[in-house]
Order: structure tokens, then C-alpha cells, then sequence
């Protein structure tokens, strides 16, 4: 029976290769964790902001719940921003707050049956009805911060009579699902995302 033998030059060609091998699978495997980490790190990086923003909203809407206005009931003077928090029958707690010369109102609507829950948030002139304001409201049916649904009344004035008989007048309206005045889409989501700044810093002083 005859026995291979490798000599020394054979040997050191085989470790050679084999070393070879091992530094092009290193490589490979090094390239191949780069990829990854570049495809995966944004990724992490941009979840958190949408994160943030539904929390901003769950935020709004148990600060809303949660607060008690007026306080104590039985005084009708307040000095305090947080005008009234109320909760309906229907499932729907509202509250409004007064800052400067603006109304703005949050209503959150629970979900019955097939209709989602819901944020509503108005945005009204604090001196109430006259000629020329503008009446705001947005919609977020899915409570992720990006809204569903925006509208402004315009108030005018009915005829050339005076004193001038108000009546109210929907000049804009947005629905994404439909994608009815998509024009106005970013301007409603900029409108939200203040409400739900003011409701942060003022809900509840």
C-alpha cells in the first residue's frame, strides 16, 4: 500500500490557499455587515420621530380626559386658559383652551362600531362669530399624527344690508381618502401639529 506524502512546498501552497480563502470570506463578510448597517440604521433613526408624533397624540388626548374645568365648579370666574373639559354621553371628551386671540378645541371620539377613533381639533376666533374670521378643524381617525380630514368656514356677511346678517361659508376642505383638495393637505397638517403643541405646553393652566 503506498502512502501520498505532501512535501514542504506542498504544504506551505495548501496553507496559502486556505489562508487566502479565509481573508476573502472576512472581507466578504465585512462588506456584508456594512451593507446591512446602512440599509438598517435609518431605518432606526426614522421610526422614532413617527413614534414620537403618536405619542404626541395619546399624549394630547389623556391630558384632554384628564383634566377637570372649570375648577372648582361652583365658581364661573377663571383666570385660567383651559376655558372647559366635558365628557359626553357619546363617548366624546372635549376641552378648549384660549390663547391670544385663538379658540382651540380637542375633541377625541372612542371608537363604536365601525367608526375609528378619532382626534378632532378646532381652531376658532376667541372673540366668537364676525365678518371675515376663519373657522378651522382637522381630523386624525387613526390617532398616527397625520391627519385625515381638514375644513375652514369663512365667515361673511349674507347680503349688502346693515347691520350685516352673518352667515357661515366652507371656503377649503381636505379628505385623503378620496383625495379631495389635496392642495391643502399640508397646510391642515401644519395647523394640527400646532394644536398639538398648544395642548402640550397650555392644556390644563
Amino acid at each position: 500500500m503506498t502512502t501520498l506524502t505532501l512535501g514542504s512546498a506542498d504544504e506551505e501552497w495548501a496553507h496559502h490557499g486556505v489562508m487566502l480563502l479565509f481573508r476573502k470570506g472576512v472581507a466578504m463578510l465585512q462588506r456584508t455587515k456594512s451593507l446591512f448597517l446602512a440599509v438598517l440604521l435609518p431605518s432606526l433613526a426614522l421610526n422614532p420621530v413617527h413614534a414620537a408624533e403618536r405619542e404626541d397624540v395619546r399624549k394630547v388626548i389623556n391630558l384632554v380626559t384628564s383634566v377637570k374645568m372649570p375648577f372648582p365648579e361652583s365658581l364661573a370666574r377663571n383666570r385660567a386658559k383651559t376655558e372647559r373639559v366635558w365628557l359626553e354621553r357619546a363617548g366624546m371628551t372635549a376641552g378648549c383652551i384660549r390663547l391670544e386671540d385663538r379658540r382651540w378645541c380637542y375633541e377625541f371620539i372612542a371608537p363604536e362600531g365601525n367608526r375609528a377613533e378619532m382626534l378632532r381639533i378646532r381652531s376658532e376666533p376667541s372673540r366668537g362669530v364676525f365678518i371675515g374670521a376663519l373657522y378651522h378643524y382637522m381630523v386624525d381617525f387613526d390617532l398616527d399624527g397625520l391627519i385625515d380630514v381638514g375644513s375652514t368656514t369663512r365667515i361673511e356677511a349674507l347680503d349688502q344690508r346693515r347691520p350685516a346678517t352673518p352667515i357661515a361659508n366652507v371656503i377649503q376642505f381636505f379628505h385623503r381618502s378620496t383625495k379631495r383638495g389635496e392642495t391643502f393637505a399640508s397646510d391642515y397638517q401644519k395647523m394640527y401639529d400646532e394644536g398639538i403643541q398648544v395642548a402640550l405646553r397650555y392644556f390644563g393652566e
